[in-house]
């Protein structure tokens, strides 16, 4: 037996950057890197040889984490010029690709030392059947130098490695924590890995996501879901519409894409998987809220972060797209569409009401009826169609020889059966629409009227590129506003006797200067659901355009070379001998801070935005819903500035929107897709472990933004998420997104204290190709 001395080599360009991202913030990371390294000897091992029996051992103590493998192993070249070389991976080929691997970072050494003092490696490859054992110490590792012990042993025939970390005093693991924590990872894997001598893995989807309870089936082999993906598909669907959908052997754009979906709405978060493996929790859009497994070989991680890249997350909301879109036209043919909002809800946005034909709605007299009879019957004998409520109009106007329909009062039913019966049926409508009387003239206006239909036209043009005409008129019903549109213009009609409008006129004599903030409010509140249909952008032609307009770069956000300092270069003096050690960290860390979102304190949201919460409670149009999950267009301040980057809103305080808390996105994803936020959006938030995910879908569905945050500590809720009410707050320098209350302790810091963020952002593509 024979031994030597190896260094601990740093390639500074690459891996300093990864390190300035404080990549391995959790300390059981040295569990999920060392077992992730252990699951990709094992793969490429199988590569070889398929007919070797795998397997992974994991012994868990408070001071001491054993991960032993019977995989590929590693030669004495490989450990030292690929483990103990941070930035450096042998896992990096097209070989180690097609086995299946996960990792290809090659920075898994660096992990170890978050929580452990001393760490041993033994190995023997299966290739040369040369066997190795390395230690290391954390006190003595000295990049450059030869401080990591290398002893060469003589072989025994079993190929693998085991790798043990002794945990630092004071730095003692949770062993139960641990042990939940490995096996969210492993579930999925088919190899057997055992902790503490407990099987983990091998479970099957269904396992995790339970199927619905079975009132339709189908199963289809090469079942086609659109133009770009074809898959083995199967699908259950409930009695009340919940939807379970398995999709195998895909095909997307007509390459084949190993892997499995297994989804069930509901369910707002998709676990993302390699090989079995998992990557991290994300979130997509869906009208179903569809969540569960995306297990595919083409997703791949971002170092350390558990987080999948840019590309893994636009692939899987393009597939969610076509998947809606293939269960929504497969729904549609069931009674039990019926029963579901989500399938409306779709219907509505993508404008399908030629599948609406089983729905059900009320007729006078007699039950409700599905809409495909009341187009047959209304092609023999056209139908009246009523779109009120007034009792004694439907007991005027229905009877036995001419029944009438009578539309749902809330939405999204109403809109589906008022679409299809427009496209399908033969109906003539019963009068029942606001009526304007009194309409005047733009001579015959107070210099408030006039005042407040030169602002609300304003915004409507500058905010929403709407060019409408507002005028004055007395509404019937009550209304506060009605919207017109003939050939060329839009008329917005503004009633004086309405509450908010009466209210708008006497601020503009007694309060000017909360008239300008009260109006935009206004707008956004009451009037922008009324014209949305008509904002250029929510067409795809309109969405194209805009997006042309803010994608100033097709960068993400993740911090860039330019982001991080010199930090290479202050590696590069310090390998070249020109600065100390001590130097080059101070001199790091210094680099490093820019790279990281500080929040020191929360600010009392009405310091910085005194009027918003006020004014969203005395001007919200009581027919829309407080927690309306529509798209709606941020709440606008460009003429105040702040430096905060958090705002709380008190508990004995209303809350806005149901939020109390907002955290400012980055200065630069603000200056480089801030405009986004005053365009109609819809917002959706996940989370699980140290992730935040934010996910704002423009309100044209053809593409979004994905703000991403890592934070140092574990989120204090369980994992969970979904679609949330908007409401962003733009000002002149700072773009806040609301935080939900679950989650709203994890953001704010204690006394004294901070919370730091790592960030990726960038534009998520949903449309069709």
């Amino acid at each position: 037996m024979s031994s030597n001395l190896i260094p601990f080599e740093i390639e500074s360009g690459r891996v300093v950057q990864l390190l300035a991202k404080q990549i391995y913030q959790s300390p059981l990371a040295l569990l999920r890197e060392n077992t992730q390294n252990a699951f990709d000897a094992v793969q490429q091992r199988l590569h070889i040889d398929k007919s070797f029996k795998p397997l992974i051992k994991i012994t868990l103590s408070p001071s001491e984490i054993a991960i032993e493998d019977n995989g590929i192993g590693m030669t004495p070249n490989d450990l030292q010029h690929h483990y103990w070389t941070a930035g450096s991976s042998s896992k990096n080929t097209d070989e180690a690709r097609a086995a299946g691997v996960v990792g290809t970072f090659g920075i898994g050494a660096m992990a170890n030392f978050g929580i452990a003092d001393r760490l041993t490696v033994e190995t023997e490859s299966v290739l040369s059947g040369e066997r190795t054992l390395c230690r290391a110490e954390k006190d003595k590792l000295d990049f450059n130098r030869d401080c990591i012990e290398r002893i060469f042993l003589e072989s025994t025939g079993s190929a693998g490695t085991t790798i043990t970390a002794h945990i630092s005093k004071g730095q003692e693991i949770d062993v139960h924590t641990a042990c939940e924590y490995i096996s969210e990872f492993v579930s999925l894997v088919e190899i057997p890995v055992f902790v503490n001598e407990c099987l983990v893995s091998q479970k099957s989807p269904e396992d995790i996501i339970p199927k619905v309870p079975e009132s339709r089936r189908l199963s289809q082999a090469e079942q086609t879901i659109s133009a770009r993906m074809v898959a083995d598909t199967s699908v259950t669907v409930s009695n009340n519409a919940d939807v379970w959908i398995s999709l195998t052997n895909i095909k997307w754009d007509k390459k084949q894409l190993p892997g499995r979906l297994v989804l069930r709405t509901g369910h707002s978060n998709l676990r993302t998987f390699r090989n079995g493996f998992g990557l991290a929790t994300s979130s997509v859009t869906s009208s179903y809220q569809f969540g569960g497994i995306a297990d595919l070989r083409i997703l791949e991680p971002t170092a350390g972060r558990e987080a999948i890249t840019v590309e893994g997350m636009q692939l899987l909301q393009s597939m969610m797209v076509d998947i809606d879109r293939f269960v929504s036209e497969l729904i549609a043919q069931y009674d039990e569409c019926d029963s579901s909002t989500s399938f409306m809800q779709w219907v509505i946005a993508n404008k399908r009401f030629d599948l609406c034909g089983r729905l059900r709605m009320m007729i006078h007299p007699g039950e409700r009826v599905s809409l495909c009879q009341v187009s047959k019957q209304s092609q023999k004998k056209e139908m009246s169609l009523y779109e009120g409520s007034d009792q004694g109009l439907i007991k005027t106007h229905a009877s036995e020889d001419t029944p009438l329909l009578v539309l749902a009062r809330t939405n999204p039913r109403r809109k589906c059966e008022r679409g299809y019966l427009i496209e399908k049926a033969n109906v003539s409508i019963v009068s029942d629409s606001p009526v304007v009387k009194n309409k005047r003239s733009f001579s015959e206006l107070s210099l408030a009227e006039s005042a407040l239909a030169y602002r609300v036209s304003t915004i409507l043009d500058t905010d929403y590129f709407i060019k409408c005409n507002v005028v004055f008129g007395d509404i019937s019903h009550n209304l506060p506003v009605l919207v017109q549109k003939n050939d060329t213009t839009v008329e917005v009609v503004l009633n004086p006797n309405g509450q908010s409008v009466n209210l708008l006129l006497s601020i503009y004599d007694t309060e000017f200067t909360a008239f300008g903030s009260m109006v935009k409010d206004f707008v956004r509140n009451t009037i922008f659901s009324r014209v949305a249909d008509y904002v250029p952008s929510s067409t795809r032609q309109g969405a194209e355009a805009f997006l042309r307009a803010i994608r100033k770069s097709p960068e993400s956000f993740e911090y860039e070379d330019y982001d991080l300092g010199d930090l290479p270069s202050i590696w590069e003096d310090y390998n070249d001998g020109q600065i100390t050690l001590d130097q080059a960290v101070d001199r790091s860390t210094s680099a490093v801070r820019s790279s990281v979102q500080v929040v020191e304190t929360a600010v009392n949201a009405e310091e910085v935005v005194p009027d918003v919460i006020e004014n969203e409670r005395t001007l919200r149009d009581n027919s829309e819903p407080t927690h309306n999950l529509d798209p709606w267009p941020g709440i606008s301040r460009m003429e105040i500035s702040s430096g905060h980057k958090l705002l709380v809103i008190d508990e004995h305080k209303p809350s806005l929107r149901g939020y109390r808390c907002f955290l400012a996105i980055t200065d630069k994803a603000r200056e480089q897709m801030g405009e986004f936020f005053l365009q109609p959006h819809y917002t959706s938030v996940v989370w699980g472990g140290q992730k935040t995910l934010f996910i704002f879908m423009h309100h044209s569905g053809e593409f979004g933004l994905y703000y991403d945050l890592q934070t140092r500590e574990i989120i204090d809720a369980p994992t969970g998420g979904g679609a949330y009410p908007t409401c962003s707050i733009v000002i002149r320098d700072k773009i806040f997104i609301p935080v939900p209350e679950d989650i709203r302790g994890s953001f704010i810091p204690r006394p004294g204290g901070k919370k730091r963020f790592d960030v990726r952002a960038d534009i998520l593509r949903a449309g069709s190709n």
